[in-house]
């Protein structure tokens, strides 16, 4: 029991520092897409956190196009 509350404790600590850059990235989500959300960690500590976007769009005929 004591070591699944240190495992929420940490949970939680962890996505207090991470919850400024999700809600940046929820706030600025595409339409149509994708986010991604990497969280990098290095001696039990964040160290880094690499953010994506990605906007889906259909392209319309190419012109001169065989078909």
């Amino acid at each position: 029991m004591e070591n699944r509350d240190h495992e929420m404790d940490r949970a939680g600590c962890l996505f207090e520092q991470v919850k400024p850059e999700l809600l940046k990235i929820l706030r600025s989500a595409p339409e149509f897409g994708a986010i991604g959300f990497d969280v990098f960690f290095h001696q039990n500590e964040i160290t880094r956190l690499v953010t994506r976007t990605e906007i889906t769009r259909k392209l319309g005929s190419r012109a001169g196009s065989a078909g």
